[in-house]
């Protein structure tokens, strides 16, 4: 993809929004070491002269993915920036399965302990609308990242 920024200017707007760290250990439970510091920047990661690994900087809320890239100078206007976002290994995965092991270890709670089937139909519901909630929420943790990125870098 190409940015109208040229890339002086495209590194200069990459230390201004990015809190130096690692990006793999703040999506992960991790990365509540890293509440207290500069909460108003909107990425955390690194990034070097040609690469970056970028992931939102938020607070209270693991973010499990990556946006791993590369730049190069297209000419003095512009600038070629190929990146690809990707899920960050033990963060990821938990977020994303933690509902699925949860619902069947809750059932067998329930169901040890001879609960009525009214609490089973009305737990299972609240959980399964939970279930679903938490894939639209994964999927918006994917694309707002990226709209950012594209937003701030001009691409």
């Amino acid at each position: 993809m190409i940015s109208r920024i040229n890339i002086a200017e495209f590194r200069e707007r990459l230390t201004e929004n990015t809190k130096y760290g690692n990006p793999k250990i703040k999506g992960t439970p991790f990365g509540a070491f890293f509440i207290f510091g500069e909460s108003n920047k909107i990425f955390f990661g690194t990034y070097g002269k040609n690469k970056f690994e970028l992931t939102k900087n938020f607070i209270f809320q693991m973010t499990p993915y990556i946006i791993s890239g590369e730049i190069q100078s297209k000419n003095n206007i512009q600038t070629e920036v190929n990146y690809e976002i990707k899920p960050i290994g033990f963060g990821y995965y938990l977020m994303k399965y933690m509902l699925l092991i949860g619902i069947p270890i809750f059932n067998l709670t329930l169901y040890t302990s001879s609960a009525p089937f009214e609490i089973f139909k009305i737990a299972n519901l609240g959980l399964f609308s939970m279930a679903i909630l938490h894939y639209f929420n994964m999927r918006r943790l994917k694309i707002k990242p990226e709209n950012d990125f594209k937003k701030i870098f001009e691409i």
